[in-house]
């Protein structure tokens, strides 16, 4: 039984992806869907990214994921970063199918990325206004029968290259970003374990937050009373501010207002 995931923008109030799974069923009865992350924000393709990211370790060889959440900025920054999102993608990455537009995922999902792409062939224009039902599932029906890539694809060496934020450090404090926030308010950040032990230790330390002022690392969620913010690693080993049965976002974090994708930046002050 082969696996297809798909990770999108679409959510579930409107009937397009019912459209994409009913057409995948009909065109592949035995395969199963996997419903990876169906209600990315729009256009939040780095928020995407940070899904299928985290989800990838958990699939098995030969899964094929479907990514369709487009970047949109303005026209000369898509330009500045070679974005394509009329230009689709495919890559064998750890043994795992990737297909998606042309918007800098692959690089995004590991910095080092090094493996061979294609660019994929399709019929016509009209297509490209519901890429992930006209484009990528007729691919991911090929890949499934086992058709051979050089019939629908071909090897490409120039793709958008994007780069997630890196956490570093300086002599008196740490930064990185909020990377995700999910469904229960809970942010993500992109400060790991390692590199929290490495550079904090057991020096004290603060995260100056606009309604709290967070100076210790917990274990879970249930050390703190209801309502508390509390601040510990989570399954991913990656720093996580949460409040015990509320939402982390709307106590602790200042939203930019320039950032449309609610990412904020998150400074460990270390103090000897």
């Amino acid at each position: 039984m082969s696996i297809i995931t798909i990770t999108t923008d679409l959510g579930y109030r409107d009937p397009y992806l019912a459209m994409v799974k009913g057409m995948l069923y009909s065109k592949s009865p035995d395969t199963k869907i996997v419903d990876l992350s169906c209600n990315v924000n729009p256009h939040a393709h780095n928020e995407g990214a940070f899904a299928l990211r985290s989800a990838l370790p958990y699939f098995a060889q030969d899964t094929i994921h479907l990514f369709a959440v487009k970047f949109l900025n303005s026209s000369e920054t898509i330009a500045n970063l070679s974005v394509d999102n009329t230009r689709y993608l495919l890559t064998n990455y750890k043994g795992q199918y990737l297909i998606c537009p042309d918007n800098g995922l692959f690089t995004l999902i590991d910095k080092e990325f090094n493996e061979p792409v294609y660019q994929l062939y399709f019929d016509n224009e009209k297509q490209h206004s519901f890429y992930l039902r006209d484009v990528f599932l007729d691919i991911a029906v090929k890949l499934v029968n086992k058709t051979p890539l050089e019939e629908f694809c071909a090897v490409t060496n120039e793709y958008c290259k994007l780069y997630a934020f890196e956490t570093f450090a300086t002599p008196g404090n740490l930064q990185g970003m909020v990377l995700y926030e999910d469904d229960f308010g809970n942010l993500i950040t992109s400060i790991t374990r390692q590199e929290f032990e490495k550079h904090v230790g057991n020096k004290r330390f603060s995260i100056a937050l606009p309604a709290n002022n967070i100076t210790k690392i917990y274990t879970t969620y249930d050390d703190v009373k209801i309502g508390d913010v509390v601040c510990f690693f989570n399954s991913m080993d990656l720093l996580e501010i949460a409040s015990l049965g509320q939402s982390a976002t709307k106590i602790v974090i200042k939203r930019n207002v320039l950032s449309k994708y609610k990412i904020d930046r998150i400074i460990v002050d270390i103090y000897d």
